[in-house]
């Protein structure tokens, strides 16, 4: 009889830990932003399990902290305890953070939360100038319709505004005359290293668009993605920024910057003819300017925060960037 209980409470302990520890890597302070997040769902528990199930299939792996002594475990702990209200996603990025930092042995410089950590020669390999060209077959000319930036976020796609990428759509392409995207990689000075796309989703309400890469030949370009997208409920005024683009022929222009004002054009009183009014955007301070269109805006960890959209004024102090939630919106269609 001994045996039997045994053997039922040992079964019981396995599949207990089988079904929230997920081989160890669900921390406590994971589960416990879980049910913070979930606070106020009527169903808790299913509630967690689709936060986690989310997170999980947006490409996010749980930080663990093996590598780390008992003090920098306890450190980083206290140092991301806050961040557990703002959810899973928050927390876990805070973890990450911190973990790179022990590593680093800047744990206890406190100045590391506001310090870019991204290195900027590694983001240019992601972004790409998108180039809009229309060719006459009948006299063998092709002229340039205008270029914007973009941002590569898995092996075949590219993220950029739908300003951009539907000139290609647009015009008389009849008879000898098609119009084309080019796009380069501007992580290389290559003058061959170019290649087609073509758009394959879009959501012109938000200025979204998405636009696959299409090597012909030898026009192709290794492609190296930021998968990461940041949602817009995690980010903060005063956050750190950093815009990439092609502004004129700056190909892999940069500036830095910080978040300026959250919210949506609605709350701007931007014409819904220009986007939609429940459109998330981001007004920041990194600098950019025509051509600049679709590229990324990239927060300290070199992480994708929105997609770079309008200018607010021509000194180009203030810019709007469309957020990265829309990105996800457009790609679960």
């Amino acid at each position: 009889m001994i045996y039997k209980y045994f053997f039922i409470f040992f079964t019981l302990t396995l599949l207990q830990a089988c079904g929230s520890g997920d081989d160890g890597k669900v921390s406590k302070g994971h589960r416990d932003s879980m049910h913070i997040e979930c606070k106020n769902d009527p169903d808790k528990k299913l509630c967690v399990l689709e936060v986690r199930k989310k997170f999980i299939e947006e490409g996010n792996d749980f930080v663990v902290l093996n590598e780390l002594n008992k003090d920098q475990k306890k450190r980083v702990k206290m140092n991301c305890i806050r961040t557990k209200k703002y959810g899973l996603s928050a927390y876990n990025n805070c973890l990450e953070i911190n973990l790179q930092a022990a590593l680093d042995g800047k744990l206890t410089q406190t100045i590391i939360a506001q310090q870019p950590q991204s290195n900027i020669e590694k983001l240019e390999e992601s972004v790409v100038l998108v180039w809009l060209e229309e060719y006459d077959s009948s006299n063998k000319k092709s002229e340039g319709l205008g270029h914007g930036s973009g941002v590569i976020i898995n092996n075949k796609d590219i993220v950029t505004n739908c300003h951009v990428a539907l000139i290609a759509e647009k015009g008389n392409q009849t008879g000898s005359k098609k119009r084309y995207i080019w796009i380069k990689n501007v992580g290389t000075n290559k003058d061959d290293n170019w290649a087609l796309a073509k758009t394959v989703k879009k959501n012109e309400k938000n200025d979204i668009c998405i636009i696959r890469h299409q090597p012909i030949e030898q026009m192709s370009f290794k492609m190296k993605p930021i998968k990461k997208l940041i949602e817009f409920k995690n980010l903060s005024k005063g956050d750190f920024v950093r815009s990439m683009g092609n502004p004129g022929t700056m190909e892999g222009h940069t500036s830095e910057g910080t978040i300026q004002w959250l919210g949506t054009a609605k709350d701007m009183l931007l014409p819904a003819e220009i986007i939609h009014p429940d459109t998330k955007l981001i007004v920041h301070g990194a600098r950019m300017h025509k051509g600049s269109s679709g590229g990324p805006l990239f927060d300290k960890n070199g992480y994708i925060i929105g997609i770079n959209s309008l200018g607010l004024d021509d000194s180009a102090s203030e810019n709007i960037a469309v957020s990265a939630d829309h990105i996800k919106e457009l790609l679960k269609k």
